[in-house]
Order: structure tokens, then C-alpha cells, then sequence
């Protein structure tokens, strides 16, 4: 069946379309990421919803009113400037699709990508059961998937919805089998991101979950524990007699001591650095993994940060501190009568709650200009263009986009915040100690994670 969908496009998208069916513009790695989020973006949309971009349904679907797992499907890569030639409204066209690209995957040692298409019930003659695409990829092995014409009593009631199954060729996934993987022409084959959460008892026991919201506790340690943090693959706990000991890879990995008499730490896994404060009030930072040498940093340091290239200390005194590119480079005083600092090096961000609660923030590196946020500010975190807050009446708040946004309220009675916006997540400790997060933006519904939590972390690799 034909579908004649009519779209109002700029002349420059016009032009990117034929180019890339051309073959004349190739995809980008982050074009994995992006397929990602546009069908995340619509999530519990039926086929005749306004869908995210602002059209009715996928590919016509709802003058269609056929099964509509490969219009979403194909719809979601079409509109990611993808080479969608000869993918019909027929699932099995994605099996063909990927015999003639070389980008079918039928092996079963094969690791699925985010944003590779998912056929099931592969019979032969471009027929298949179902067709869904790749969301997250799990550390044990199995896969959440989006699916277009997912559930109800037909396609006129059915809808995108998520699922989560078996990750390999042979497996099952919703009750069907998966046939074969297949990847988007052009795109580069990246590791997944991975996200995790990490939380700390009151009882001090440090528990860390990796993958969706509803995955499974991992125990990392059982107790005894001053701090704990998680960044990228790293795991850091602080005991309560000083001793800093850090985990990379995998949970199960055994724990190296770092170094003793710390009373606070940082992490930075992508660059490799660990930052340790030392009850003396030095700093100092280790680069290149867990094996590196110490390189002292300052004296008289009541905080300690870290973000990509960027090392940044609040003084004793009050005073902020920044160095970015190597360890041995110059400090850039930055504010003074400084309570906490925050750093995010991927837009140059620096966020700075002064003794007075009031939160100012820069963007585009050390030299960039203040721009005011607001007061009354008990805590603050920065991942990308998410900034959140947690206001001194308990309100958690959050803006994403630039430093000019408006606020968008989260919660009540908050305590603590943390953003990843990698990810698309928010995370609220409530004063009561119960921990809620929620994925896909600040607009998604929250899922509860646990109570009795003193401290948390979100992050991802």
C-alpha cells in the first residue's frame, strides 16, 4: 500500500532529505541517540495522536488504519534524515531492507545497538510478525524496546509502548521471537549508553541499579559508609574512617583503595580523574584510571569538583576556584562568598550557590559572564542544558535549554536533586527519604524507586 504523506519543510531540510538519499551526507553516531529520543518522545501515542513533531499519526497510519509497528518504526527513522528506501507499512521490509544495506544482523552473538530495528517472526518473502526498535541495551543482556501498534483490541486502539525481553537473535521479547537486528544504513555502530543510579541507605549500605527504572538493586557494599557516589562506570564509597576506595567496569568489579584521611572525593570517569579532600584541607587529582599518580592541587579546600577537563575548589575562605585542560594549568578565581559549586565542562557551565542562597551560573567556559537564577537555594546540579534546584520551601525545580529558561516545578518537600540529561532524567530525595525519578524529561511521569536513602546519584556511560 502506497501512503502520500504531504510535510512542510525548510528548503535546507529539503535539501539535507535528497542529499542523504544520495547517499552524499553520512549519519552521524549521535543519529542513534536521536532515534532514540524521537520515539521516546512518543511514547503512548496511538496512530491518529499528534505526534511529536507535529503531524497526525505515522505515515498516514490513521487514514491507513493497518497494523502500524513499521510505519512507527520507519517513521522514526525517516524523520532522522535516514535512508528508509523500499520500508513499507509491512514489518518484514526491514528484514530486506537490511540484506541489501549489509546491516542485518541474524547471528546470535551479535549486541543489539540502540536505534537497530528489531524484527520478529521473520517467515520469509519480507513478511514478519512485528517490527520494534532498540531503546536500551542492558548489562545482563536483555533490551527494552519501543513498539508502534503495541497492545489493545486492534490498530485503532493499540499504541507505542515500551517492552522489555531477551537481547539476541533466538530470544523472545514480548512473546515473539527475534529474527534478526537491524541497523540504519549510514550509522555508525556505537556502545549504547547505559544509565545508572546509585543510592546510599541511612543505614550506609550503598546500592547501585543499572538500566531502566524498574531494573534490580546491586548491592556494591554493605556498610560503614561516610559518602558514596556513581559517575559513568565508576563507583566510589568513602568509608566513615576515611579511606576512599573506587570500582570501574562492571558492578562486581573488587574495590581499590585510593587513598586514606579523605573526607571528600569527586569522580570523573570519561577523563579518568579522581579527586580526593584530604581532612588536612589539601586537594589533590589522579588521571588516567585508577592506577595514576597523585598531583596535588591547593590548600585550604572545603570543596572539590570535577567535569570533563574541568577541576574546580571552593576555598575555606569562600573563594571559587577553576582550571580546565591539564592538571598542572592556572586557577581562574571565579566568585567569592561561594556555599557549593557545580560543573558541567560539555557547555562550559559553572554554577555557584553563594552563602546567601543565591544561585548564579556562566556558560562558555571560565571567562564567560554571570547569569542570575534565583534564591534561596539549598541544593543545585548541572548535566547539559538541565539545571535543577531544590529551593529552600522543599520545592525541586528544573529548567532545560539555556541560562534564560523558565523554571518547570518537579516536586514538593524535596531535599535533594540530581539531573542527567544524557539520559532525560530527574531524580528527588524527599524529606521523608524516599527517592523518585523519572525518565524521558521533565514533563514524564515519576516512577519510586525506595525509601530510606540519605544521599543518590544518577549517571551514565
Amino acid at each position: 500500500m502506497s501512503t502520500k504523506t504531504i510535510a512542510k519543510r525548510t528548503a535546507a531540510t529539503v535539501l539535507a532529505a535528497t542529499f542523504m538519499a544520495l547517499g552524499m551526507i553520512p549519519a552521524s553516531a549521535d543519529t542513534r541517540t536521536d532515534i532514540r529520543d524521537l520515539a521516546a518522545a512518543n511514547h503512548a501515542k496511538n496512530t491518529c495522536s499528534t505526534n511529536s513533531l507535529g503531524g497526525q499519526g505515522f505515515m498516514g497510519s490513521c487514514a491507513a488504519r493497518h497494523a502500524w509497528c513499521s510505519d512507527f518504526a520507519r517513521w522514526v527513522w525517516g524523520n532522522r534524515n535516514l535512508n528508509v528506501d523500499r520500508l513499507t507499512p509491512s514489518a518484514g521490509t526491514f528484514y530486506t531492507y537490511g540484506e541489501r544495506h549489509g546491516t542485518l544482523h541474524k547471528d546470535s552473538g551479535y549486541v543489539p545497538q540502540v536505534g537497530d530495528a528489531v524484527v520478529l517472526n521473520y517467515q520469509g518473502n519480507a513478511w514478519a510478525d512485528h517490527v520494534s526498535l532498540v531503546d536500551a541495551v542492558y548489562a545482563n543482556g536483555t533490551i527494552r524496546t519501543i513498539n508502534g501498534n503495541f497492545g489493545g483490541s486492534g490498530p485503532m486502539t493499540s499504541s507505542v509502548q515500551y517492552a522489555t525481553g531477551g537481547g539476541r537473535v533466538g530470544q523472545v521479547i514480548a512473546g515473539q521471537t527475534i529474527s534478526a537486528f537491524v541497523s540504519p544504513a549510514g550509522v555508525s555502530d556505537v556502545k549504547p549508553t547505559t544509565a545508572r543510579l546509585g543510592v546510599q541507605f541511612n543505614n550506609s549500605s550503598v546500592q547501585v541499579k543499572e538500566g531502566n527504572l524498574y531494573a534490580p538493586w546491586v548491592e556494591v557494599h554493605g556498610g560503614g559508609i561516610a559518602k558514596s557516589e556513581t559517575h559513568g562506570d565508576m563507583v566510589a564509597v568513602l568509608t566513615t574512617g576515611g579511606d576512599l576506595y573506587v570500582k570501574q567496569g562492571n558492578l562486581w568489579q573488587g574495590w581499590l583503595h585510593m587513598a586514606g584521611n579523605v573526607k571528600d572525593f569527586a569522580l570523573e570517569s570519561e577523563k579518568g580523574r579522581v579527586a580526593i579532600l584530604r581532612t588536612d584541607g589539601t586537594a589533590a587529582v589522579k588521571e588516567g584510571g585508577l592506577q595514576g599518580t597523585w598531583v596535588e592541587q591547593a590548600n585550604n579546600v572545603k570543596e572539590i569538583e570535577l567535569s570533563g577537563t574541568y577541576v574546580g575548589v571552593v576555598t575555606t575562605d569562600g573563594k571559587v576556584f577553576v582550571k580546565e585542560d591539564n592538571l598542572w594549568a592556572s586557577w581562574t578565581e571565579q566568585l567569592s562568598n561561594a556555599a557549593n559549586l557545580e560543573l558541567n565542562a560539555s557547555n562550559g557551565r559553572i554554577a555557584v550557590v553563594r552563602t546567601d542562597g543565591t544561585l548564579t551560573v556562566k556558560e562558555g567556559g571560565l571567562y564567560a559572564s554571570w547569569v542570575e537564577q534565583t534564591s534561596g537555594v539549598k541544593d543545585v546540579d548541572l548535566s547539559g542544558d538541565y539545571l535543577g534546584v531544590v529551593l529552600d520551601n522543599g520545592l525541586a525545580t528544573v529548567k532545560v535549554g539555556n541560562l534564560y529558561s523558565g523554571w518547570i516545578d518537579q516536586l514538593a518537600n524535596a531535599s535533594g536533586i540530581e539531573v542527567d540529561a544524557k539520559t532525560a532524567r530527574v531524580g528527588v530525595l524527599r524529606t521523608d527519604g524516599s527517592l523518585t525519578v523519572k525518565d524521558g524529561g521533565p514533563y514524564s511521569s515519576w516512577v519510586e524507586q525506595t525509601n530510606g536513602v540519605s544521599d543518590f546519584s544518577l549517571t551514565n556511560y
